[in-house]
């Protein structure tokens, strides 16, 4: 998936909620950000979103002296989660189907990135996306799969949701299958890394791999040769929120063993996936 005009506002806002995690003063937020907007006329355009906002984070980051500024805010999304954890678990022991509701419970964590806020009801929230199917379902054929499958790699996305990760990790280790997960090499944004794998208990029930990167999303000509073996290995790849969509989609029209699980959170993916915004998908390209 290509970049397009309206990223570039995007790439923006991404910054400027970067710098809203620390404690520096607003004229030293303006000098970084107006370090960082010459980097945007530099940017390819053939690269996907994910590759581009990297490139704009790290050198706010390195302006900063930071190189993990969502560290506390990570932090408050795990806690966040993992008290929601017990009676998300007893849902999904209570459903028709449970796996089918792991997912979902895995794309709806999705939104504890605005549990963050003060005077956001997460909990709603979540209830909320629950009560929604997903707007593109590509479920059935991905059970005729599992069928077959021996390997499974998920695609890590976000802290927070994390928690609700090793919730799908574990229904489908139930259905006989090696279950390995993927996390950053490297603070980027809130995305899982291998510090909140270990601190969620994630590394404790399946076998967590650090992606060797430390890109948004997943660019494979970037990881370590150890996670391509996993990836190259795996029967079926659970890709997991926009980054890594943006990153892999191409990639995914050849590549059927991928399986993108997201919220379409901006018009740009939405859009390109065929949905309305906000809604939830589990499909292929």
């Amino acid at each position: 998936m290509n970049v397009t005009l309206e990223c570039i506002p995007c790439y923006i806002k991404q910054t400027i909620n970067t710098l809203a995690q620390t404690e520096i003063t607003e004229e030293k937020a303006r000098e970084i950000i107006n370090a960082t907007l010459p980097l945007i006329s530099t940017l390819d355009p053939q690269r996907t979103p994910a590759e581009n906002s990297t490139i704009i984070l790290r050198r706010a980051n390195e302006l900063l002296g930071n190189e993990d500024p969502f560290h506390k805010a990570k932090k408050e999304s795990n806690d966040l989660a993992l008290e929601l954890l017990p009676q998300l678990k007893d849902r999904i022991q209570k459903s028709e189907d449970p796996l089918l509701m792991s997912l979902q419970i895995a794309v709806a964590g999705n939104i504890i990135d605005m549990g963050i806020l003060k005077d956001f009801d997460v909990e709603k929230s979540i209830q909320e996306a629950l009560a929604k199917s997903f707007r593109r379902d590509d479920y059935a054929s991905f059970q005729q799969g599992l069928n077959k499958a021996q390997e499974i790699l998920i695609l890590g996305d976000n802290s927070g949701e994390i928690v609700f990760d090793k919730l799908l990790a574990e229904q489908l280790f139930k259905s006989g299958v090696k279950v390995t997960y993927a996390v950053k090499d490297q603070p980027i944004l809130n995305d899982a890394t291998m510090e909140d794998a270990t601190y969620v208990g994630m590394t404790d029930q399946i076998p967590v791999i650090s992606n060797g990167s430390g890109f948004l999303g997943t660019i494979l000509e970037d990881c370590s040769s150890d996670f391509l073996d996993v990836y190259k290995s795996a029967d079926l790849v659970i890709s997991k929120g926009q980054a890594n969509y943006e990153s892999l989609e191409e990639l995914g029209k050849k590549d059927r063993r991928l399986y993108f699980l997201l919220r379409a959170k901006c018009e740009i993916v939405a859009n390109n996936l065929g949905v309305k915004l906000n809604e939830m998908v589990f499909c292929r390209s």
